[in-house]
């Protein structure tokens, strides 16, 4: 995980956190780095925001509409979170 002290988080590592994908030992070093990068702070608030945004899509559409449009990984991404 390149989540050290003096490096940013990947989007993708920050995405997999926010979905709960990620193994306790990098989850932990992760939220470590999350107490002094604001920049990583900054960047999951806008994930959750998005996870947020799009489950209420699919709730507010009764979720089988909205998962014919978006690509499958999008739609599942999102249901689980």
């Amino acid at each position: 995980m390149n989540a050290g002290f003096d490096l940013h988080c990947s989007e993708d590592q920050l995405e997999r956190y926010a979905l709960g994908m990620l193994s306790d030992e990098d989850g932990q070093t992760l939220e470590e780095h999350l107490l002094i990068c604001f920049t990583c702070q900054h960047l999951l608030a806008r994930l959750d925001d998005f996870i947020r945004i799009a489950k209420a899509a699919l709730d507010s559409e009764g979720g089988h509409g909205a998962r014919r449009r978006w690509s499958k990984p999008v739609a599942a991404a999102v249901t689980l979170a």
